[in-house]
This record gives structure tokens, sequence and C-alpha cells, in this order.
């Protein structure tokens, strides 16, 4: 829950902006008034998961709380993107010119300045305020596969054909990597992702990201049969013990560590465990660590970068 404290946005035109008063603990939410964001240009008419509402046919001046990479992908650069967004690792060099935001409510009072045409959410929390500012797209976080989400960018934006040569593109190095790899992991073999939180191991799903689409959708790995349904097809991975790791370990193991709150100290811990040091992945030295900064997104662009990654690792030319 992303709360405003003590803050205060100027008079914009007609818009106003209402903030209840708070205690030294208590925080609220600001409430964006207005009659309706100046529409410039031809609008029509767009079914949104919260109804049908009036869009820009273009729209110049895009906000998006999420979903950068997918603009980015689509050559369409937003005036102005969440927090978390902009930090995106393969994302960086690309975001020249990009207000930053900061992220979900708080991000209100910037974009009110940036006076839009068109915000793009990923969820419906706090949706009347936003809408208020501008017509407001919600996406769903991952409630469709990659490829219909970007079509759908590619829709509402007037982007669907490079939202085909985007997938196109990206279909074409999959399919060089499937040939550079050819071999490789054997007939037979598993392909697993790991990350190591303070209180949690994850066998990463699908679903969750790091790389996964790659390797399962994209390279047509398999993972372990005893986690293969938490995996696959849009899984959302699992919490697994140390003790059960060998049942769950693959043949070829790609690790990440989230280092919060002491993630990297017991990622210490399992990497120096007798049990970790008796998996084959350990003994034939098929274990790969990778940069969780690296693989935080979803985006074609990153999956691109995370494919090469990946390719060069196995190959045994990665670092």
């Amino acid at each position: 829950m992303w709360l405003l404290r003590g803050l205060m946005l100027s008079l914009i035109g007609s818009m106003v902006i209402v903030l209840g008063a708070c205690g030294d603990t208590q925080q609220q939410s600001e409430i964006v008034e207005n009659n309706g964001a100046p529409q410039t240009g031809a609008t029509r008419k767009y079914e949104t998961v919260m109804g049908e509402i009036e869009i820009p046919k273009d729209p110049k001046r895009i906000v998006a709380t999420q979903y950068l990479g997918h603009l980015l992908t689509l050559g369409v650069k937003p005036i102005g993107a969440g927090t978390a967004s902009l930090n995106q690792y393969f994302l960086q060099d690309l975001t020249g010119g990009i207000e930053d935001i900061g992220d979900d409510q708080a991000a209100l009072e910037k974009i009110v300045s940036l006076d839009p045409d068109l915000i793009i959410r990923p969820s419906d929390k706090n949706y009347e305020q936003f809408a208020k500012i501008a017509p407001t797209i919600v996406i769903p976080w991952g409630a469709k596969d990659l490829y219909a989400e970007l079509r759908d960018f590619g829709e509402f934006l007037g982007k669907s054909e490079e939202a085909e040569e985007a997938i196109r593109h990206y279909e074409e190095k999959l399919a060089e990597a499937k040939a550079k790899l050819n071999g490789v992991v054997k007939e037979g073999e598993t392909v697993g992702v790991y990350e190591i939180w303070a209180k949690n191991f994850w066998v990463v799903g699908e679903s969750f990201g790091r790389g996964t689409r790659n390797l399962y959708s994209g390279l047509g790995y398999q993972p372990p049969e005893a986690v293969k349904e938490q995996i696959v097809n849009g899984g959302a991975g699992l919490d697994i013990s140390l003790e059960s790791l060998p049942e769950m370990a693959a043949d070829y193991m790609f690790v990440t560590v989230y280092d919060a709150d002491g993630g990297g100290d017991r990622a210490q811990e399992i990497l120096g465990s007798a049990i970790w040091k008796s998996l084959p992945a350990y003994k034939n030295n098929r274990i790969y660590t990778l940069d969780i900064n690296q693989f935080s997104a979803g985006d074609l662009i990153s999956l691109e970068k995370q494919l090469e990654i990946q390719t060069n690792l196995l190959l045994g030319s990665g670092k």
C-alpha cells in the first residue's frame, strides 16, 4: 500500500486536489478531482477491464506506472514511467527524457504535472484517482501471455505491425539460440531456475519471470518432473526446503539471490551446504549464478538480452 504523507498538489487548471487531514501516525490518499483532462485530436472507444473508455487515437503524452518495456519494444517513449520500470537493467539505456513519476499512488502528483493524455496501469488500485487525470487503461499484471499482452498494447496504441515484428524478431533469436545449443542439454536432462530469499527457497515458475520463458516456452527445455506442474504454462513456482532440493534439482540450474533482509546470508548457507555440494549439477559444473537485476524484467527487450546470457552460460562461454 503506497500512500502519500502530508502532501498537497498545486491547482492545475480546473483540477482540485483534496487532501484529508492526517495525524502523526495516519496516512491518507489524495483524491484528484477534475472535470476531465482536455482532449486534443481524435478519440475512440476502447474496451478495458474497467469498461469502455474513450482514449486518444494517437496518444502523445503517455504515462505508464508499469509496462515500460512493452512501450519501448513498440518504439513508444512515454513522458513518465514508474521508478521500478526505469531501473530495469536492460532498459536503462533507452529511458533518456522519461520522467520518473515514483511508484503507484505516490505518482499522482507527478502525473498531474505532466498533463498526460493516457495513463497505463497494471491494476485497478486507485483507478478512479488516476482516471480523473486522464483516460486510464488497466492491463492486469500477469493475466495474459506475453505475446497477447504485447498485441493488446499494439492494438490500443496503433502499433500492431510493430508488435508482430517484435515477436518475429524474438522468435528468430530463439531459433538462433536453439541452433547454437543443439545437443548441449541432452534428451531427458532437465533445466531449472532457483531463487534464494531470506526465508524462502523458490523453484521459479514461468509466471515469475527470471528468464524462465526463454528456457521453457522458448527453448523447449523441461524442469524436473517433481515440480513440472508448478513451473511450466505460467506456473507460479514452488517454495521448497533445502532438504527436499535433491528431488527438485535440475541437471542444469540457474540461480538468483534476493539479498534483502538477509537473503545473501541465507544463500551462503545454502550454497555451502553438504546437500548443495552433493547435487549432480554442482558436481558437473552446471550451476550458473545470475545477476537478479538482469533477470527481473520479462519484456522482449530484456528477454532477448537474458537469452544471450543463458545461451553463453550453457555453452560454457559465460562468466
